[in-house]
């Protein structure tokens, strides 16, 4: 079973504002911009395992099995999410998690 989408969405603050702390302009980071990062999975709308990023007003769809950007804009943070896709164990976790979330949205449309 996968962890849940509030831990990923920890996750990948946790790794952007990392990855940005490491960069030349430290000062300009603003770490509030990602508290209201968040991460969902619809399979009722995407057929591919992928993930659902909202920044704000902005968002993406990344695929997860290849790590990259299927549709929509994060902008500049685009790097950070494929970057974070495809460190070791995140990919194989978040497969879990798909796997998770389509079969009980499989359940509720057996319940109908």
């Amino acid at each position: 079973m996968g962890y849940s989408l509030n831990r990923y969405e920890n996750m990948l603050k946790d790794f952007i504002v990392e990855q940005q702390s490491d960069a030349y302009n430290k000062s300009g980071i603003n770490q509030a911009r990602y508290n209201n990062l968040k991460v969902t999975m619809e399979p009722a709308k995407v057929s591919q395992p992928h993930i659902f990023i909202t920044i704000g007003i902005s968002d993406a769809c990344f695929s997860i099995s290849e790590g990259i950007l299927i549709s929509g804009s994060i902008g500049a943070d685009t790097k950070y999410i494929t970057k974070w896709i495809n460190k070791p164990g995140i990919k194989e976790e978040l497969m879990a998690s798909w796997a998770d979330i389509k079969d009980l949205n499989y359940e509720n449309v057996n319940d109908l």
